[in-house]
């Protein structure tokens, strides 16, 4: 199980960026399907072309995820690469949203709650590194499998090993966890949809000296 590490542990990992290009996941495994947030179809043409890819090494890691999963199951993927623009424009809302309902939080409070579910844009978040995916699993019917919470929804259900869920979404999250650990992907413990590789969330579990992709 991996647990929580703080953003000031995470900004001291060094970036050495490999240079490594982003790649439509759909040109590297067509069998997984892509199906963006809502936030992300309200936000451009270019934001939702972006938000299809990952660097060629996290494609590649997907489609080797992907070929694990039993027959009829698929990967579908809500968000990969996310430009800062947008991640800045989210924290800056989950900042506020948190700030009405908690006034007497200072401002050192209130961000270290808003980082804890959206990374702020001065510490590289993830998904700007193109080497972070939000997913789950679609059954053989077509739908997404109960995973005890929605995809993005923020509860204490949505940490990947909360207790407070239905055994057969604990199930399900077990095939995720099997197949996106087997195909070297790190968990976020706080989002049980939060997958990535070669960004300092990574370095830092696999005590790495330094991750591998900075922002692109």
């Amino acid at each position: 199980m991996v647990y929580f590490i703080p953003d000031d542990e995470l900004v001291k990992i060094p970036i050495k960026d490999n240079g490594e290009r982003l790649v439509r996941i759909r040109d590297v495994c067509p069998k997984i399907v892509i199906r963006l947030g809502a936030y992300i179809k309200k936000s451009g043409k270019k934001i939702r072309d972006d938000a299809s890819t990952v660097r060629e090494t996290v494609a590649q890691k997907l489609s080797l995820a992907q070929s694990l999963l039993p027959e009829g199951y698929r990967l579908m993927i809500r968000c990969g690469h996310r430009p800062l623009s947008v991640q800045k424009r989210g924290f800056e809302r989950f900042y506020n949203e948190l700030k009405k309902k908690h006034p007497v939080w200072d401002s050192k409070k209130l961000r270290l709650e808003a980082s804890r579910f959206i990374a702020p844009p001065d510490v590289v978040p993830p998904h700007s590194t193109g080497g972070t995916v939000d997913l789950s699993v679609i059954g053989p019917d077509g739908r997404q499998l109960k995973m005890g919470t929605r995809l993005g929804s923020f509860s204490e259900e949505s940490a990947t090993y909360s207790d407070s869920i239905s055994l057969q979404a604990k199930k399900n999250r077990r095939l995720l966890i099997d197949v996106m650990t087997k195909a070297g992907f790190i968990n976020y413990p706080l989002e049980w949809w939060h997958w990535s590789f070669g960004d300092r969330y990574w370095a830092a579990v696999l005590k790495k000296e330094y991750s591998v992709y900075d922002s692109i």
